[in-house]
């Protein structure tokens, strides 16, 4: 008996799958994306769903610039203690990005005249590489974060930048096809050596353009993909185990013909695949994010448009006396005064574009991504030379900062709702019962999890009521679904316009 199979008999309730070589893995499992070391309520999370019948975990070396890693690492030693093993889960980390710590080393080693091949730099904070130099620098650091000798499963994360950069650069689609699966074949060679070395399992390719038609100059061919691992190792090969994203509106790989007449899912179990999907919660429609769960802001009250600008008002009056009356006093040069000026005046900024966000997910991503970090930054500065009228102020502005962006939630999570009533609508009328029985968040996660050809499907879980949540979820019975049903969800689009709420 496996370890994963001890593992699995401990909860007889979860429906555990049968992966590859007698491993047994629960259906869903955990995404570590934003999740990192230094907060113990992702720490609480994980080891929760460790210790309660959860044993697949996901991660990437650049999920939070390799904390995530780290995360797992030490969630792993903690529940040793309660008699769990590293053999008792799956453990997947992806490699690709080169973003942060990995940029800075990538520009040090160009510095230094040995720099890393075949590198894609995609944009200023954005480089791209799976060339097996660059592979085995990620694995070896990898191993170290998680503090194991192997992993289950190590992926090519969306190798597909070097085709969206061939676009930009306009090369021939068959030239940039031809060398994309030539730098697929070297990585290919590098994992299989790799694998008899013992420190991964298996091999895969996570990529968000494996559901795209077969004609789009992004799509990523599973069929050669399957075709190269042959070629380079025969039927034995190690490439087994696939991710990409399947959610209620991006429904591509299992409803898109693009291998031969077969959708992604379809020829994925031809071949006896590990199937993974990702971003079941978290849509990209049109470029945008779209939040597939309810927020709980929508609970309390919606603010009014006259109770906003009120606030607004309040706050802004707050940084005018800010500017006016207090930094001048403060021991700042000219450019350092007029810089915190701006970085403390977020109301004056939303006055005029509080209600011009799109949807919730593009205020949040304002919120926690522009205004709170110049805020927190600003505040820094300014207690370097505190004074009591100073701490006074702060005080009070970050309360009346915080009542502002908690309405801004509020007012947004409410737009949310007939969008998401919309979604969850049309995905009951073209599934039926069961389903029509299920919340939004409860049919995000369902449907891809009842979907024939998933394995396993990955939930960014990070908290601990999020973890039980999706267990309770994935231990209904539902039926199985196949391509007839997504292909309904299609034609119902069509049919009922719901996409004009997103």
């Amino acid at each position: 008996m496996s370890l994963t199979e001890e593992y699995a008999e401990r909860f007889p309730a979860m429906p555990f799958t049968r992966w590859l070589n007698g491993i047994v893995a629960s259906p869903i499992g955990i995404g570590t994306y934003r999740m990192n070391l230094h907060e113990p309520e992702h720490i609480a999370a994980l080891k929760s769903a460790f210790t309660s019948g959860i044993n697949v975990v996901d991660t990437a070396t650049n999920y939070s610039d390799g904390n995530a890693e780290e995360l797992i690492g030490h969630a792993l030693r903690q529940v040793a203690a309660e008699g769990f093993e590293r053999g008792n889960f799956v453990v997947i980390s992806k490699a690709g990005y080169v973003q942060g710590r990995n940029l800075n080393r990538a520009i040090k080693r160009e510095h230094q005249g040995h720099a890393f091949p075949h590198m894609v730099k995609y944009d200023d904070a954005l480089w791209h590489c799976i060339h097996p130099e660059f592979l085995q620098d990620q694995l070896d650091r990898s191993l170290r974060h998680l503090q194991t000798p192997y992993v289950d499963a190590y992926l090519l994360h969306n190798p597909e930048y070097f085709l969206l950069d061939a676009v930009r650069k306009q090369i021939p689609l068959d030239e940039a096809r031809a060398e994309f699966y030539y730098r697929i074949e070297l990585a290919f060679r590098y994992l299989e050596n790799e694998a008899r070395a013992r420190r991964i399992s298996w091999y895969g390719v996570s990529s968000n353009s494996f559901g795209l038609p077969a004609h789009d100059e992004r799509f990523v061919s599973l069929e050669q993909l399957w075709n190269i691992a042959t070629d380079v190792a025969g039927d034995g090969h190690h490439f087994r185990v696939v991710q990409a994203p399947l959610n209620l509106l991006e429904p591509g790989i299992a409803a898109e013909p693009n291998c031969s007449g077969q959708t992604f899912l379809q020829c994925a179990q031809s071949y006896g695949m590990v199937v993974m999907v990702n971003r079941v919660l978290n849509a990209i429609v049109q470029n945008t994010l779209v939040r597939l769960v309810i927020h709980a802001a929508s609970s309390e009250p919606a603010p009014s448009g006259s109770d906003i600008a009120a606030r607004l008002a309040d706050v802004m009056q707050r940084e005018d006396h800010f500017t006016t009356e207090l930094l001048p006093t403060l021991p700042f040069d000219d450019e350092s005064k007029e810089l915190l000026a701006d970085f403390l005046s977020p109301a004056a900024q939303l006055a005029t574009l509080w209600d011009h966000f799109d949807n919730i997910e593009q205020w949040h991503e304002a919120e926690t991504q522009y205004f709170m970090p110049r805020i927190r930054e600003a505040i820094e500065a300014i207690m370097r030379h505190p004074t009591d009228e100073v701490r006074l102020w702060i005080e009070e502005y970050r309360t009346a900062i915080e009542q502002l962006f908690g309405m801004l939630t509020r007012y947004y999570a409410h737009r949310a709702l007939p969008r998401l009533a919309a979604i969850e609508e049309r995905t009951k009328q073209a599934l039926g019962a069961p389903f029509t029985n299920l919340s939004i968040t409860e049919l995000a996660i369902s449907v891809p999890v009842a979907t024939r050809g998933v394995t396993c499907t990955l939930i960014g879980a990070r908290r601990r009521s999020y973890v039980e949540s999706a267990r309770t979820v994935v231990q209904r019975t539902l039926p199985l679904l196949d391509r007839q049903q997504w292909e309904s969800l299609l034609s119902l689009d069509r049919v009922t316009g719901w996409a004009q709420h997103l």
